[in-house]
């Protein structure tokens, strides 16, 4: 049987020049969800910069915490803050496209940019 007290999510958190990066490693589930929240609510109401969200080694495991990046990401935005998934597997973006999320991948607004140059 697995050991219910190991953590299933580490966080590592580090300013950068663009903002609070933010790498989470592991599965993001109901299980790890209240910590998770719990460091992104601190975040928000912490500073003015931008927090940015590292996923390359975790995904998602549950609409938990698919719940909670919507979450954190409306909350933020009425903090005046930006939270952006800078890194994400494939699944988990395929996952936040097909949830109409995609405007938190650091990607999404970089093409978005480039199509406004184009339509101008």
């Amino acid at each position: 049987m697995a050991d219910r007290g190991a953590p299933s999510v580490t966080m590592t958190e580090q300013e950068d020049g663009r903002g609070v990066l933010l790498t989470v490693a592991g599965r993001l589930d109901a299980r790890s969800a209240a910590d998770l929240r719990t460091t992104l609510h601190r975040l928000v109401a912490q500073g003015r910069d931008p927090i940015l969200l590292d996923l390359a080694e975790a995904h998602i495991g549950d609409a938990c915490a698919l719940g909670l990046l919507l979450e954190v990401h409306r909350r933020a935005g009425r903090a005046g803050r930006r939270l952006t998934i800078i890194a994400a597997d494939d699944r988990t973006r395929r996952l936040l496209v097909r949830v109409r999320l995609h405007g938190l991948l650091a990607e999404s607004v970089a093409a978005r940019r480039g199509m406004l140059a184009v339509a101008r």
